[in-house]
């Protein structure tokens, strides 16, 4: 298999040049670099890289983010090198070692249309203890979204088939949320190859991530879709309280005309703030809003069944209040699951059976 490798660079640590320079030109079609927007003082630099053998410099003057940068590399691959069949993506701060780079492209011409990933071992007692406690949240985040284990969910050590390149181009981000929504995506498309590749820390001196505002994008959809889901529980709670304090007192009214009242005014702004807020590269507002009211009814019924039961089996213990608390807890996680992957799934486009190449 023909592979080319794409890495992208923003302000170019010492160790850049030396090490793009011990990469031998003929283990890869092309040797793709893509400058993100690095400015007029690294120009030197790419400059120099741009006079290796095999190599081509894509430049642009503003930073965008890895995930332009890596998309900006697969679309040069995809347009302009019709004979790759498979692309490697490694880091540009001297994070992989040459040799797993070699083993990533090795795995990916082997497998043919698995995605490969060269995946860090952080159980040595040597991984700093953020990024051992960063990984399991993440892989177990990732684990329960998609039901795929992944032993490292931020590798940038990749390799990416044929059949893959579409959905690598136009998964949504650009920053550094591209890679944890690329593999989100890609693992719904295609089988999964995981090897092991060494470990190198620098004390993140030459990483550009930035803790707060790039692991909001990273988790921007489970963050803001619990922050739309309290936000649709204060409505529906308050109402509920409401109605129930001033409405029919005899079982099943006691029960149901609360419950049903608070749901018919939390749901349509819950699915509006998810369609639009929370999972806004979802398509088909029709299929979504029919969808939605599938999902609505069942689960109106369960929870309207659930505390009825609850009310019936334990009438001196809780107050009904405190009892729609506990049965819409149960509900709430289920319920991100259920719109991530149904209500709101988001379309993958995938080459269709003899698309030209």
């Amino acid at each position: 298999m023909k592979t080319a490798l794409v890495i992208p660079i923003y302000q170019p640590c010492d160790k850049a040049l030396p090490f793009l320079s011990t990469i031998d030109p003929s283990t890869f079609e092309r040797i793709v670099i893509v400058d993100d927007g690095s400015g007029e003082k690294y120009k030197p630099i790419f400059d120099e890289i741009g006079k290796l053998e095999n190599f081509i410099v894509l430049s642009y003057p503003d930073n965008h983010g890895k995930g332009y940068a890596l998309k900006t590399g697969f679309k040069y691959v995809k347009d302009n090198l019709p004979e790759v069949k498979g692309i490697v993506t490694a880091d540009g701060d001297g994070q992989h070692a040459l040799e797993d780079i070699l083993r990533v492209r090795d795995e990916l011409s082997e497998k043919g249309d698995h995605l490969v990933l060269g995946v860090r071992d952080f159980s040595s007692p040597d991984t700093p203890r953020r990024n051992r406690f960063g990984n399991r949240f993440s892989s177990g985040y990732f684990k329960m979204s998609t039901g795929v284990k992944v032993t490292d969910t931020q590798t940038g050590l990749r390799g990416i088939p044929e059949n893959l390149f579409e959905i690598a181009i136009t998964t949504v981000g650009d920053r550094y949320e591209y890679e944890f929504n690329f593999l989100n995506d890609a693992v719904r498309a295609a089988k999964l190859s995981q090897i092991t590749i060494k470990t190198i820390y620098d004390d993140n001196a030459n990483s550009h991530f930035h803790p707060i505002k790039d692991s909001f994008r990273i988790y921007r959809t489970p963050i803001l879709y619990l922050l739309v889901a309290l936000t649709s529980f204060g409505i529906d709670f308050g109402l509920f309280a409401t109605i129930h304090y001033f409405g029919p007192t005899e079982l099943p009214w006691e029960v149901l005309v609360p419950y049903v009242g608070a749901r018919l005014v939390s749901g349509p702004y819950n699915f509006v703030m998810n369609n639009f807020v929370v999972f806004p590269g979802s398509e088909g507002f029709g299929r979504k809003l029919g969808r939605y009211a599938f999902v609505f009814v069942i689960n109106m019924c369960l929870g309207l069944g659930l505390l009825y039961l609850f009310d019936y089996v334990f009438p001196e213990n809780f107050g009904l209040t405190l009892l729609k608390v506990f049965v819409e807890a149960i509900i709430f996680i289920v319920n991100f699951f259920v719109s991530k992957t149904f209500i709101f799934a988001r379309k993958l486009r995938k080459k269709r059976k003899g698309e030209a190449k």
